[in-house]
C-alpha cells in the first residue's frame, strides 16, 4: 500500500504532485521562522506515528474547514526556535509537513 503518491520522474517538482500523509510516512517539519529568522536550526526530520485529529480553521467564525494534525517522533531530539526543548516527538499540523526526500 502506498503512503503517498509520486509524481511521475518526467514531471517537473511543482508539477502539483498530491501527497497523502500516512503513518509510518517520513516527513519534514517545515519550522516558522517568522519570529526566528535568523536561526541556523535545520528543519527536523521524523516519521508520523499516530493521527493526531483535525483542528478547525476560525477563530471567531464556525469552523469552515479542519486540518489533520499528525504525530511525528523525530530522527533526533530536536529543539525549537525558541530553545525549548529536547522534543522526542510533537503533534504537528498537516500543512507544516513535507514528505522528506526520497534517499
Amino acid at each position: 500500500m502506498a503512503l503517498w503518491k509520486k509524481r511521475p520522474t518526467d514531471a517537473p517538482a511543482d508539477a502539483g504532485a498530491t501527497v497523502a500523509f500516512g503513518v509510518g510516512m517520513q516527513v519534514v517539519v517545515r519550522l516558522d521562522r517568522s519570529r526566528y529568522p535568523d536561526s541556523m536550526i535545520e528543519d527536523p526530520v521524523g516519521v508520523i506515528t499516530a493521527p493526531g485529529g483535525m483542528v478547525g480553521a476560525a477563530l471567531y467564525a464556525p469552523v469552515v474547514g479542519k486540518e489533520a494534525v499528525w504525530i511525528v517522533h523525530f530522527e533526533e531530539p530536536f529543539y525549537g526556535l525558541d530553545g525549548s526543548g529536547p522534543h522526542e516527538s510533537a503533534k504537528v499540523s498537516q500543512a507544516s509537513l513535507e514528505a522528506a526526500p526520497e534517499s
